[in-house]
């Protein structure tokens, strides 16, 4: 019986601090123009993507076609801002967009074209593309913050 007290309050530990998204957005380190670099190089070569198409990323162009799509879902991955089994953390996404030590309120416009964009893509057929369409929602939503905020 002590065993299943034991148990039970274990679990309801784990539990209360469990955050039911799978995201912790608390401690999300803003990345930098540096961290965009890596990650780009990186993704890149990831996906086997070819000169050209890299040269078109490095200019926020970005084709519909299928090594994109996985480049961006890579990218997205590094940032911290998607994964595949909890698709987009809305939260790490607009702290990212907001910047380094600014306030972020979770409420306002900017949050909820990146939350309208998260969602109307959920559903999409595989993870490269919800990551490719979603991501482009919210770059043309949204292209100036994410343009600055790592400071292209």
């Amino acid at each position: 019986m002590k065993v299943l007290i034991v148990l039970l309050l274990g679990l309801t530990f784990v539990l209360a601090d469990h955050d039911h998204s799978g995201h912790h957005h608390e401690n999300y380190v803003v990345k930098t123009h540096d961290d965009l670099v890596t990650y780009r190089a990186f993704c890149a070569d990831k996906v086997h993507a070819g000169e050209e198409l890299v040269e078109k990323y490095k200019r926020w162009q970005f084709p519909d076609d299928a090594v994109t799509h996985c480049y961006l879902e890579c990218v997205f991955q590094k940032f911290g801002f998607y994964d595949t089994e909890h698709g987009f953390d809305v939260h790490k996404i607009h702290v990212q967009l907001a910047g380094a030590g600014a306030e972020v309120n979770h409420s306002d416009e900017t949050h909820q074209k990146i939350a309208h964009c998260a969602e109307s893509h959920s559903k999409d057929a595989d993870s490269c593309s919800k990551a490719y369409h979603a991501g482009m929602c919210f770059l043309n939503s949204n292209l100036q913050l994410v343009q600055h905020s790592v400071k292209v």
